[in-house]
């Protein structure tokens, strides 16, 4: 019975290696799947050693916080890697642990590694392509840029396109949906997105209260709408938003069904980007990290944008604003010329709606699948 160990860490690279699991048991019911990750892994079928998302974070400065525990998680995937002896590890994003700290670990036990979704190299941290050449048999990229950028640098390289071409998608109706937050249907959402990982919702926060605050006194009786990220509740982010001002909401599970109902949002950087973008919500981009992080970041910085979805995209279609730019006054502004002006509105819903062309066809996790189940097939490495 063929073994896959994984390793994921944050919540979003949790949700794509649970279906990517699921796509992986359909085809093999008998594929034993074991590794790091978190409930959503878990669920789908594998055998968890130790659930990671709590100790996910950006950049080196904020992991170190984490320190014993990714070191723990490390001991344990060595000993799986050596007491079940697995044909092929996935790893899943996560590149400041996976890359320099599991990689190896599976190469020198001549273990082939597939990466699916790739960490974010091309934009930052090219000396990490060492890791990727010594270390990965196959990179799984989910943007076109990824694959060229790869065949260029020598690593094998499968283009699967992106899962959230099929995820974005409501689940339930608009009324549905409202009923069940609470939302008011006859006045203006604004949608809050604060990130998924501790460290982000500690600095963002106060930031979208603050804007927020602003927001309602311009657009009286404007509402807004919290989606909860997955490990979160409602009542760990309520008082950071906390306010007479404010007519807050929270939403739980897909957060499609959130993004329906809102006329703009403000978002923390990341996949959340992507989805709000492909939704068609006019957005504004937010973040703040320590500044050690940010001033690393900026010096190895190879893409003039933070925001996925500029990347992708190519362009500045999303306003980004960063560290210091991120300011409540500034953001509070863009949002309310957003709510104000119909037109303008839907003509951001129009433009935003181009970087669905960017994401490849539907299929993408099947891609994925395939392709992992070509890497089983494969003769094991020679061990280091």
């Amino acid at each position: 019975m063929p073994t896959v160990l994984f390793s994921a860490g944050d919540v979003s690279g949790d949700a794509h290696a649970a279906n990517l699991i699921r796509a992986l048991r359909r085809r093999d019911p008998g594929l034993s799947c074991v590794g790091l990750g978190g409930s959503a892994m878990q669920a789908a079928g594998m055998e968890l050693l130790q659930d990671l998302t709590a100790a996910a974070a950006i950049g080196p400065f904020d992991a170190a916080k984490h320190l014993s525990e990714l070191q723990q998680a490390r001991r344990r995937f060595a000993e799986c890697l050596d007491k079940r002896k697995p044909d092929l590890v996935v790893l899943v994003d996560f590149g400041d642990f996976n890359l320099p700290f599991i990689a190896p670990l599976a190469s020198a036990r001549g273990v082939r590694v597939a990466y699916f979704i790739s960490p974010q190299i091309w934009a930052w941290g090219r000396w990490r392509l060492k890791y990727v050449r010594k270390h990965v048999s196959r990179m799984l990229a989910l943007f076109p840029f990824e694959k060229a950028f790869y065949e260029e640098a020598g690593v094998p390289v499968t283009w699967v396109g992106h899962p959230l071409i099929e995820q974005a998608k409501p689940k339930k109706t608009a009324d549905a949906a409202r009923k069940e937050w609470g939302i008011n249907p006859v006045r203006m959402t604004v949608g809050l997105l604060p990130g998924s990982r501790p460290a982000e919702i500690r600095r963002l926060l106060p930031l979208l209260r603050d804007a927020a605050e602003r927001i309602a006194r311009s657009m009286p009786g404007v509402q807004f709408l919290v989606p909860v990220a997955p490990g979160l509740t409602p009542e760990a982010l309520a008082p950071g938003l906390a306010s007479d001002r404010l007519s807050v909401c929270f939403s739980q599970g897909n957060i499609q069904d959130a993004l329906q109902l809102m006329d703009a949002a403000v978002v923390c950087s990341g996949t959340a980007t992507l989805e709000t973008a492909l939704a068609g919500v006019p957005l504004a981009v937010v973040y703040r990290t320590s500044w050690p992080t940010f001033l690393a970041a900026r010096i190895v910085m190879r893409t003039p944008h933070i925001a996925l979805a500029n990347i992708v995209a190519g362009k500045p279609l999303v306003p980004e604003f960063v560290q210091r730019k991120a300011e409540p006054k500034a953001i509070a502004e863009l949002i309310v010329s957003w709510l104000r002006d119909e037109p303008l509105r839907l003509a951001k819903r129009e433009e935003l709606q181009a970087i669905r062309e960017k994401l490849g066809p539907p299929g993408a996790i099947e891609r994925a699948a395939e392709a992992i189940l070509g890497e089983l097939k494969e003769a094991p490495l020679s061990a280091e």
